[in-house]
């Protein structure tokens, strides 16, 4: 297909994002879609930061380029300012509204809120979901990856690319036996982005 898209899957490890990148580039296949998928940070250490690159259509190359991701889909709020570098102009953000303080003693972690406040102003639009939240919800912590996969196809991230049906082809095709729960998390994060989505609409504008 003519013309690509560019996504960067940001977070910590031990949060799915390697699984949640897989998800998405087994989808973009279902629907003949290419799919190039990178990780640039390693998963051997719980907590570590995480960054893999998703390039879907029309690419040659593994890595997104600064300043040329489409969207960003993060699973803690300082790993997503951390990938603003990554966002073109206008693009978007998917956001858990999750915060993992740094395994560093003696530095400041900035309030959750002015995080969030910081996404607002350098995204052409955000999208803060509680993602680790509904997975608790439902049972299971793992499960808030496929949580923000629900609520970065509400959000429209990968119109064109692929859609929910493809994405629940693929799940169940990962996990036939957890299926069930995944896709209940992926309905969540649809719900919770639809609602987040219909705040912002709702919200009084600036003069």
């Amino acid at each position: 297909m003519a013309g690509s898209l560019n996504i960067l899957v940001s977070g910590v490890g031990g949060q799915g994002l390697i699984t949640l990148s897989t998800i998405i580039a087994r989808a973009a296949l279902r629907r003949g879609v290419d799919a190039l998928v990178a990780e640039t940070h390693g998963l051997s250490q719980r907590g570590g930061i995480v960054t893999v690159h998703v390039r879907l259509g029309d690419v040659d190359a593994p890595l997104v380029p600064r300043g040329a991701a489409d969207a960003v889909l993060s699973m803690e709020l300082i790993e997503a300012v951390r990938s603003l570098a990554y966002l073109r102009p206008g693009g978007t953000v998917v956001v858990n509204d999750y915060l993992v303080p740094p395994p560093l003693p003696g530095v400041e972690v900035p309030p959750a809120q002015r995080l969030i406040e910081e996404l607002g102003r350098r995204a052409g639009r955000l999208v803060v979901v509680p993602a680790t939240s509904e997975a608790l919800r439902l049972g299971d912590s793992r499960v808030a990856n496929m949580v923000l996969l629900g609520a970065a196809l509400e959000a429209g991230v990968f119109e064109g690319y692929i859609d929910e049906a493809a994405v629940e082809e693929a799940i169940r095709e990962a996990w036939p036996r957890a299926a069930e729960i995944n896709l209940a998390a992926l309905r969540a994060g649809r719900e919770a982005a639809r609602k987040a989505l219909e705040a912002v609409a709702a919200a009084p504008r600036s003069p």
